[in-house]
């Protein structure tokens, strides 16, 4: 399993969609779908550690 795909799978786990992630995290949907699927390390570091603020992980787990 990439990193993407776990991603996806623990936002998938604490929330009903994608969609209602990005809504509740503040980050636009368009921006989450380029993240999980261009790959995590292309995406900007603030975002990233956004998202694991937001999902209560550590940015870590992915490597």
């Amino acid at each position: 399993m990439n990193r993407e795909q776990k991603l996806r799978n623990i936002i998938l786990d604490r929330y009903t969609s994608l969609r209602q992630f990005s809504i509740e995290a503040d980050i636009p949907y368009s921006s989450l779908m380029t993240i999980l699927s261009r790959g995590i390390g292309g995406a900007s570091f603030d975002s990233i550690m956004h998202i694991c603020k937001v999902l209560n992980i550590d940015p870590f787990d992915f490597e």
